[in-house]
């Protein structure tokens, strides 16, 4: 063996090349080693729950059905809108013939590719006639100046610069106490709508009469054709007017954020803003510091916090692993609640492979060596 191993190392040449092989090999091994060391154990997401319900409306070939509706406030409130057209939002618990107990019903039927459930539950409708402003102006590009209940909103004396902040849902002051706008007018009818949104804003005055009118769209797991007709043909059976339908596809929703401006109380911090530009209460950012044993400060300055969206993409993950793995880091205690909406959780970060490329280098240039002039 001793006397192969000299014959095929023995010249000065080839032990030149393959010292310098091992020694390139030893090398590039130490650089991956600092590069794979550098590399963060963990990221923190802010709201990485988000990602699976955004997914639903953005993922390619998602799309959602719309419904512009209106009724006489006389025949039908809007309390029995949601509640006996609409159904509940569990549409196991939701009013026999409704349109979510419908659908979970005959979910098969209709051509639904899984049980409808708390969150595909079937179709979305206004919570009150408020809300269903703000979606118009989201979902439908109108303007205050020239939508029906914008119109009687600024008619009834409500700055337009507050309507416009009212429609983010914001904590608002209301009788001795701070509520969120959208439950303080939630299922109010068209005039006590208004009423109490005077009484919110503190101004006064007459009120103008007027239809009610709600923003209703099937959710994407349930756009179908069967649906479509059991959606309308349900409208039309309790004398609610449909002026105008159509459709918006994942793409268009992607690109205006429209999904993000749905829910923007939590997508504010999930999409919409960057970490920087949050700024949770002191002492959350010391219960922060205390669990993670970063400060919050310092975790920004690391470049290490993310919002939902980027996460996903620094950790090369979808919607639905993020999902998942927010889930385990809830289980194991790894979140931080900043506020309402707003929370903060510890992701690990996945080990990359070791890189084979610093060795295979270096055999190449050793065989280069051996077999070169």
């Amino acid at each position: 063996m001793r006397q192969l191993f000299q014959a095929a190392f023995g010249s000065s040449r080839l032990r030149v090349a393959l010292a310098g092989g091992v020694a390139l090999t030893a090398y590039v091994a130490h650089q991956t080693h600092t590069v794979q060391a550098a590399e963060p154990e963990h990221i923190f997401v802010i709201n990485g729950f988000y990602m699976a319900m955004r997914e639903k409306f953005t993922k390619p070939g998602a799309s959602i059905h719309y419904y512009l509706v209106e009724w006489d406030p006389a025949k039908l409130s809007w309390e029995d809108f949601r509640g006996k057209v609409l159904g509940a939002t569990d549409p196991t618990t939701a009013a026999p013939g409704s349109l979510r107990k419908e659908i979970f019903a005959g979910w098969k039927g209709l051509g639904l590719a899984s049980e409808p459930n708390v969150g595909d539950n079937g179709v979305h409708a206004s919570a009150s006639p408020f809300e269903a402003l703000a979606e118009r102006l989201n979902w439908m590009g109108a303007t205050l100046e020239d939508d029906p209940f914008g119109q009687a909103m600024l008619a009834s004396g409500i700055p337009k610069d507050t309507i416009m902040a009212w429609t983010k849902d914001p904590q608002v002051p209301f009788e001795g106490k701070k509520a969120s706008l959208f439950d303080l007018l939630e299922d109010l009818d068209y005039d006590d709508c208004l009423a109490k949104a005077q009484s919110i804003a503190g101004v006064s005055g007459k009120r103008p009469a007027g239809k009610m009118q709600a923003y209703v769209f099937i959710k994407p797991h349930a756009v179908t054709e069967a649906t479509k007709k059991l959606v309308s043909s349900s409208f039309a059976g309790v004398g609610i007017s449909v002026y105008k339908e159509g459709a918006l596809d994942a793409a268009i929703i992607e690109k205006d954020k429209l999904i993000d401006n749905h829910y923007y109380a939590i997508a504010n911090k999930a999409s919409l803003s960057k970490p920087a530009e949050l700024n949770p209460p002191a002492a959350k950012q010391e219960e922060f510091e205390k669990k993670f044993g970063i400060s919050w400060k310092a975790a920004l300055a690391k470049g290490i916090v993310f919002n939902a969206v980027d996460g996903c993409k620094r950790l090369g993950i979808d919607g639905v692993k993020m999902d998942a793995t927010w889930g385990a880091a809830k289980k194991a205690g790894d979140l931080v609640k900043f506020g309402g909406g707003f929370y903060a959780g510890r992701i690990p970060v996945p080990k990359k492979e070791e890189s084979s490329s610093g060795f295979l280098s270096s055999i190449v240039l050793v065989l280069y060596a051996l077999l070169g002039k």
